[in-house]
């Protein structure tokens, strides 16, 4: 048994993290300036605070699979639709970064789930980011 506290929400993302290619900050600061879309969805709050990623899309996490699912797109009226990230092929990689690298997690997985077999996140999300350097921006 694991001296580690857990938790059922804690189990539900180590499940989700199993199923995907996760990269570190520099693999995914790589993917970035090769054009990837890229999906920040930390808090405007958390923006903010600790500035943003030049080249990322945001997104609220409560939005990540309606603004980015493809058969959802032409929901939205033409001009909605200018203002969301390009709509992924079902095999391009998209890549999700929260603050932490948990929610994120859960959100890599819903795409995946939805048809966007690319999708993943970044290891330890934002501040992981900010830790092993590649850029950011004040907002």
């Amino acid at each position: 048994m694991s001296s580690q506290p857990t938790s059922r929400t804690l189990e539900l993302i180590y499940r989700a993290q199993e199923d995907l290619d996760r990269l570190t900050p520099e693999e995914a600061a790589e993917k970035l300036r090769e054009g990837v879309i890229f999906i920040d969805t930390r808090t405007s709050e958390e923006q903010e605070a600790d500035g943003v990623i030049p080249g990322a899309y945001r997104v609220p996490r409560n939005a990540v699979e309606v603004f980015l699912d493809p058969t959802h797109r032409p929901l939205f009226t033409e001009e909605e639709a200018a203002e969301l990230p390009p709509v992924p092929d079902n095999d391009q990689q998209v890549i999700v970064l929260c603050n932490f690298g948990l929610a994120s997690s859960l959100s890599a997985a819903s795409l995946q789930r939805i048809g966007l077999s690319g999708a993943t996140d970044v290891e330890g999300g934002f501040q992981a980011w900010k830790a092993a350097g590649p850029p950011i921006e004040k907002p």
